[in-house]
């Protein structure tokens, strides 16, 4: 399993969202990651390795420190990762805290898809992002 890594750090574009929250990190968080609401009602880095750990609300979209605010998006396309994957291709929770990966963790949780996203001025190629369905 190869981890999708963030193309600029600290920053996951929303292109579209349909559902997204804003809650204080309960520990730090970086931009792409895959976060759950803990027992306080913060956010706090989701992983793959069980069913509590992978109970991902969203992706976070901006990277706070503790009790900073962490906007994440629960349906909706976000751009800023580093895809190498195929268009429609399926994208994880990772085993590692606070990564998402291209083939799923110990407890499967499936985050979304990689989809193609065109500029208002059409280019050669498509940009790749991510379509998230939680």
């Amino acid at each position: 399993m190869a981890n999708i890594a963030v193309a600029v750090a600290g920053k996951i574009d929303i292109v579209q969202s349909h559902e997204q929250l804003t809650l204080p990190a309960v520990e730090a968080i970086v931009a792409g990651a895959p976060v759950r609401i803990e027992a306080a009602g913060k956010f706090t880095n989701g992983n793959g390795t069980d069913t509590t750990e992978n109970n991902i609300w969203g992706i976070a979209t901006n990277s706070a420190a503790i009790n900073e605010p962490v906007t994440a998006v629960k349906r909706g396309l976000l751009d800023g990762f580093t895809f190498t994957q195929a268009y429609n291709a399926p994208i994880y929770v990772s085993d590692t805290d606070g990564r998402l990966g291209d083939a799923a963790g110990t407890a499967t949780k499936l985050v979304g898809r990689v989809v193609p996203a065109w500029s208002q001025r059409l280019g050669t190629a498509a940009d790749k992002i991510l379509s998230v369905e939680l």
